[in-house]
């Protein structure tokens, strides 16, 4: 097994253990405090995104009712499944992870969808999609952690139709990748909005130094071993957040 497909197989292992971890009711209240009216609560949300953020990427993801868009790392799906309520679209997510696969297929009920919903145990950089096939996609908080973004954002523009929308929103950091505009535009995307996401930082260092503040409590509500990986990664990138920027992108296939 080379290098990249063992990392991809970590990557795998780990969100399946992460979804595997009920959310307590500690983290949700941190997440409230902090976001406010702008915390997709309903959402049971397993990233830092918003619901200005969700609210844009409505905005500006360019596809008619019924047609078809592509949810890249949905996770457990709520914020994908909202879009496609409030767009009236056809829905696919994609996901390393088969446990929040299968949580997310648990949900498609919750939205009370009236058009088709398909999910699928997938990596993007090798999709079994044909060409021009998706009238539009998203990414929420996922493309950083993509092993090759060149090979992934090459996917997408594959798979996506001509003029069709590609939204995401990701960290720059300096260990992953300063700047994704240079690989979309060289695969062939038009740059339409790149912009850094107001007040991401002082949100997501609050939501870090609380959950850290607050461990024993996260400890005794969640159990140790759910309760750990929230507590890792507010530890380790607290400190790294000083040089990332979490920007919000709209690109389209010319």
């Amino acid at each position: 097994m080379n290098e990249k497909n063992l990392e991809i197989l970590k990557q795998k292992e780990r969100a399946n253990f992460w979804y595997k971890q009920k959310k307590g009711k500690v983290v949700q209240e941190i997440y409230r405090e902090i976001y406010g009216k702008d915390y997709p609560e309903e959402l049971d949300i397993d990233s830092f995104v918003s619901m200005t953020d969700l609210r844009n990427i409505v905005k500006f993801l360019n596809i008619k009712p019924g047609k078809t868009f592509l949810d890249i790392g949905c996770g457990k799906a709520g914020p994908g499944l909202w879009i496609a309520r409030e767009k009236r679209t056809n829905y696919v997510g994609i996901d390393l992870s088969e446990v929040a696969i299968e949580l997310a297929e648990k949900r498609i009920k919750e939205f009370g969808l009236k058009f088709k919903v398909e999910f699928y145990v997938m990596n993007l950089c090798s999709t079994s999609f044909t060409n021009n096939y998706f009238d539009g996609a998203i990414c929420i908080d996922t493309l950083t952690y993509v092993q090759d973004k060149v090979k992934g954002i090459n996917e997408i523009l594959r798979i996506l139709r001509l003029d069709a929308s590609f939204i995401f929103t990701a960290w720059e950091t300096p260990t992953t990748i300063t700047d994704y505009q240079p690989i979309l535009q060289e695969a062939g995307f038009e740059i339409i909005i790149y912009r850094e996401i107001l007040n991401w930082e002082h949100r997501q260092r609050e939501v870090y130094e609380k959950i850290i503040e607050s461990k024993d409590i996260l400890i005794e509500d969640m159990g140790k071993e759910g309760a750990l990986p929230w507590i890792e990664e507010a530890t380790t990138r607290l400190p790294l957040l000083k040089d990332w920027c979490r920007i919000f992108g709209v690109v389209k296939k010319k």
